[in-house]
């Protein structure tokens, strides 16, 4: 008896399948050799894989243009750490300037990448969109299998390593991120340890824990050294002429650092552009009246921003109480109705909180900090609670921070990983509790909870309403960002996260609430 032909639906969800079966959870790297050839050209064509380079292919959105760089940047260290470790095994890891970048958690993915190798070969590989890798033989700096370790795949020098073995004017072209790397060294010993491979370096290293104030922790490499007759000029300042910042305690993860180090080298720049002239006059109730009255408007352009398909009718629908998923199957379907119902149920507690804040506007201590510490899971539980009474999402996935990989469409930066999202909420909270200024709290509250990113979904609308309960803190209008700014909002992002450009963001924002005037 002949087997039923299947469907080009069971063809596809068979091939999907196998991809799955390869890839495992997290992955999104596949080499042509590990599926089967019709499955990759099913996949091809359908779009939910594309080759980057001859034989690589990265797991795509079939709904994704043609340029998107999405897959590119979303996968390019896991391609990167497949492609070396197949060529190479561990005869390879990546230069300290590199290895640096990786223990920081630089999260934008570099025009080019140069690696060492154990072995004697030279290359220089093109890739996608620009970017290129440059492989050299290390020689004799090739760092021994203990001055090594494995991120997120890839072979990098150990932080203590990168650092001695740093140019020094590395400590100056990325002063930032050496410093944040010296506050993940726990153990002085692990840096004077390696006095025979670099003793410059260690001496450098002295001085620069020196100059960011831990005079402590360089007193004890010195100590560790003390009774081995090593001489080390430890005069000089190599972070001079740069920023120098203060970091938690020793250990803490890079990126906890990294949110307090950003909030401290910007704050100037966005105080810098402060619309003092658009705070407004009026008595709690009034406020409070003018924010119900712009709900629908706000609810709109915020929705519409993510790239949800919704009129103002549809939030007119929804407000009105007219949807009504239990008895309209059609309505029941409708994932942009269950946004703007959730987005109006959340707006709701906003609103509360931001009338909170402007009531005590004038008081000494700061609520609106507090009330965002407090305030923040049960918003991003509304912006989603319709989605659990429908079935789409289960409770558990509202609780606590995300527990998965997300990637962000066609930007060079790409969200921390999970594993240090609540190291960098903790930091986030104690900036805005630390920060006196509002307007400072609203631009960087805004920007760093999207750098982080938090949550799977929602993260946008989640750092819109930050940035508005941190403005009615200051008096300031509730502030709608138009989905006609899109473009412009989008780019004034990607600059901060990507070149450190703050003041186009913070100017961007300080437009936006003189407008809501």
């Amino acid at each position: 008896m002949a087997r039923p032909r299947l469907t080009e639906q069971q063809k596809l969800a068979k091939a999907l399948t196998e991809l799955h079966q390869v890839l495992g959870s997290e992955q999104g790297v596949v080499r042509g050799k590990q599926i089967k050839n019709p499955t990759r050209l099913l996949l091809l064509e359908r779009g939910y894989l594309r080759e980057i380079l001859k034989g690589w292919y990265f797991v795509s959105d079939p709904l994704a243009e043609a340029g998107d760089t999405t897959p590119f940047y979303a996968n390019y260290w896991e391609y990167l750490a497949s492609y070396l470790s197949e060529r190479f095994g561990t005869d390879y890891c990546l230069t300290a300037e590199h290895s640096l970048l990786r223990h920081a958690q630089h999260n934008v993915v570099p025009q080019q990448v140069n690696v060492m190798l154990a072995v004697n070969q030279s290359q220089f590989q093109e890739l996608a969109f620009g970017h290129s890798v440059a492989l050299y033989p290390g020689g004799k700096s090739f760092p021994a299998p203990a001055d090594q370790e494995s991120l997120m795949g890839i072979r990098c020098m150990s932080a203590p390593y990168c650092l001695v073995m740093l140019n020094p004017r590395y400590f100056k072209d990325y002063a930032r991120e050496v410093q944040i790397v010296m506050g993940k060294v726990v153990d002085p010993s692990t840096i004077a340890a390696l006095v025979d491979i670099n003793a410059a370096g260690v001496a450098r290293l002295v001085s620069a824990y020196r100059r960011i104030e831990r005079s402590d922790f360089s007193e004890e490499i010195l100590k560790q050294l003390s009774g081995l007759k090593t001489a080390l000029n430890t005069e000089g300042d190599p972070f001079s002429g740069e920023q120098v910042f203060q970091l938690g305690a020793p250990g803490r993860s890079p990126l906890y650092n990294r949110i307090r180090v950003f909030w401290a080298q910007h704050r100037e720049a966005v105080l810098a552009s402060r619309p003092l002239d658009a705070r407004v006059k009026l008595s709690n109730a009034d406020y409070l009246a003018r924010v119900e009255a712009i709900r629908v408007e706000d609810a709109y352009h915020s929705l519409s921003i993510e790239r949800y398909r919704v009129t103002p009718e549809l939030i007119r629908k929804v407000a009105e109480e007219k949807w009504d998923p239990a008895g309209n199957s059609q309505d029941q379907r409708q994932i942009d109705a269950m946004a703007a119902r959730g987005y109006l149920d959340a707006f709701q507690l906003v609103k509360e909180d931001a009338g909170q804040a402007y009531a005590k506007r004038a008081a000494k201590s700061d609520i609106a900090s507090q009330l965002f510490n407090d305030r923040h899971q049960a918003w991003f539980q509304k912006l989603f609670g319709p989605s659990v009474d429908a079935g789409i999402l289960e409770r558990r996935d509202l609780v606590g921070y995300r527990r998965h990989r997300v990637f962000l469409r066609g930007s060079l930066h790409a969200p921390p990983h999970f594993d240090y999202v609540r190291d960098g909420m903790e930091a986030l909270r104690e900036c805005l509790t630390e920060e006196t200024d509002a307007f400072v709290r609203a631009v960087l509250g805004h920007w760093l909870f999207g750098f982080i990113h938090p949550y799977m979904d929602g993260n946008g609308r989640m750092a819109r309403f930050t940035m508005n309960l941190m403005l009615a803190s200051g008096g300031y209008p509730w502030t709608v960002i138009r989905v006609e700014d899109r473009a412009t909002y989008m780019a004034a992002l990607e600059k901060a996260s990507v070149v450190d450009d703050l003041a186009t963001f913070s100017n961007f924002v300080a437009d936006s609430v003189r407008r809501s005037l």
